[in-house]
């Protein structure tokens, strides 16, 4: 099978590229996926491939592990290829130590701003990056064969990032260890062997070499020493966290409790408000916004408590006891408030315009705030692992929670699923923070409000550039009438033309 000018099919292998690869897994013989283009457009299809591989051979559960690895060797086939070009065209040589430590001071800096460039250059000179597939012996190759022979500089920093991942014990020591940027065959290998790890391997698993003029890297996989130590991953320290994390504000609970109780009385209501100055302020502050327009200014608690209703005060209250718990953490969260509020107001908009179920509109609009709960505790107990895993996955395009579930041993949303329930939150609003990335697994009762902060917080990735039309589930986008890409870029275009529009005069706070 050979990768053609775009670098591959976007959605992997169709049918009869399977049919092929599972003939290959049972004759045991290679199966060989040739990239002339850009790597990532080829991604899609590795996985494919990498996926039925793995299905034949009943090893599904290391297919994120695996899928980073292939991913990080290709990476650095590419960039090595690359790399040739660039020394050549600077009239340096790759051998020589002087040149190469000039020659490394730019590389990056180059390579980001003449990607194209480069490209071009490597299509012209048919360099390739060959992946190769096989199953035999009891034993699954994955192997990367690019053009560049490797220099002993760079066989040297290879052998040090491997004796430093040594001394690593987790995902956070080696997100937290200070590195040398300069070479690109730095974290992401040491993150490499943390994934072999993760899996029950151990280095040895991993290698690069010189073959026939060209450079090997591989991981071999010793089918029967796979295993995946779950109770390892989930680290105490995670544990004590969840349980050492400050209560919902108690006077925010009692006060949810009034608003749900069809007994209570607005005067009740409004005295427990008075008892707190930070929450009359709010409340004062949010009915005296332009967005009530009242021709005169509002001062009275119970008054204000009769305009904005039991729903909007509901919602507020949610808001209110939210943010008091993000204030007392890490500066970060102020980006993630805002998206907060962000997904909060889409998915409102969503459960009120487009599925028009009033019943679910408190539901829709909490569950939005509350989503990403799990980050609070991610951030708290580890801000500099958080703020590199951050930047590590942007940098290799690569998906946060793989990370996350490998370092903390579950994803943020199941984090902060964990926090919703020590809470004492409903149901349907711990659904809506655990399900928020895969909302096919909600239940069926509450499904509408799960898939309302999916598509909510779908909209907010595509808008900030960390997701694409063809990544989002097509059965959640059809639940709302989405068919077409030219559908969701319309509905997303409303929704947030509303949204600015509303925060014109109501504020940060919600509706």
């Amino acid at each position: 099978m050979t990768d053609q000018e775009a670098g591959g099919q976007p959605a992997g292998p169709g049918l009869s590229s399977v049919a092929e690869i599972r003939k290959a897994v049972q004759g045991s013989v290679p199966f060989v996926f040739r990239i002339d283009g850009a790597v990532p457009d080829s991604f899609a299809t590795l996985d494919g491939i990498l996926e039925t591989f793995l299905a034949e051979l009943g090893q599904e559960k290391i297919q994120e592990a695996l899928s980073y690895c292939m991913k990080e060797l290709v990476l650095n086939a590419e960039k090595a290829n690359i790399k040739r070009i660039y020394f050549e065209e600077h009239n340096l040589k790759l051998t020589r130590r002087e040149d190469y430590e000039k020659g490394m001071k730019g590389f990056h800096a180059e390579l980001s701003q003449n990607l194209a460039h480069f490209l071009g250059k490597l299509r012209e000179r048919s360099m390739s990056i060959d992946v190769l597939f096989h199953s035999a012996g009891g034993t699954f190759t994955v192997s990367v064969r690019n053009d560049a022979l490797l220099a002993p500089m760079e066989e040297a920093r290879i052998r040090e990032r491997v004796s430093r991942a040594r001394t690593f014990s987790s995902f956070t020591d080696a997100l937290e260890t200070s590195l040398d940027h300069t070479e690109g065959a730095g974290l992401g290998i040491m993150i490499l062997l943390q994934f072999l790890k993760s899996i029950g391997l151990d280095e040895a698993a991993f290698s690069v070499r010189k073959e026939n003029g060209r450079t090997v890297s591989a991981i071999v996989i010793p089918v029967s020493d796979v295993r995946l130590d779950q109770v390892r991953l989930l680290t105490e320290e995670l544990v004590r966290q969840i349980d050492s994390l400050p209560h919902f504000p108690e006077n925010v609970v009692g006060l949810m409790r009034l608003t749900q109780d069809a007994n209570a009385r607005v005067t009740d209501i409004s005295y427990s408000i008075s008892k707190d100055p930070s929450l009359t302020a709010e409340l004062l502050k949010h009915v005296n916004s332009s967005y009530y327009g009242l021709p005169a200014r509002i001062t009275n608690i119970s008054q204000a408590v009769k305009l904005i209703g039991m729903r909007s005060l509901h919602q507020l209250l949610y808001s209110f006891g939210f943010h008091m718990i993000i204030d007392r953490h890490h500066s970060r969260m102020k980006s993630l408030w805002e998206h907060s509020i962000r997904t909060a107001f889409y998915s409102f908009l969503l459960a009120r315009d487009v599925k028009r179920k009033p019943e679910i509109l408190d539901d829709a609009y909490v569950a939005g705030i509350l989503h990403d709960l799990g980050f609070i505790a991610i951030v708290s107990l580890q801000p500099r692992t958080e703020e590199t895993m951050r930047r590590f996955c942007s940098e290799k395009n690569i998906p946060t929670w793989v990370l996350e579930r490998f370092t903390f041993g579950m994803k943020h949303a199941d984090i902060g699923a964990l926090i919703a329930q020590k809470w004492n939150f409903p149901d349907q609003l711990v659904e809506g923070i655990k399900y928020h990335h895969d909302p096919q697994q909600a239940s069926g009762e509450h499904r509408d409000v799960v898939f309302c902060v999916y598509l909510a917080n779908a909209v907010c990735d595509v808008e900030r550039g960390l997701a694409s039309w063809q990544q989002l589930d097509q059965a959640v986008l059809s639940e709302f009438g989405l068919r077409t890409e030219a559908q969701f870029l319309d509905i997303a275009s409303t929704l947030k033309n509303t949204f600015e529009k509303h925060q014109e005069k109501v504020g940060s706070r919600g509706p």
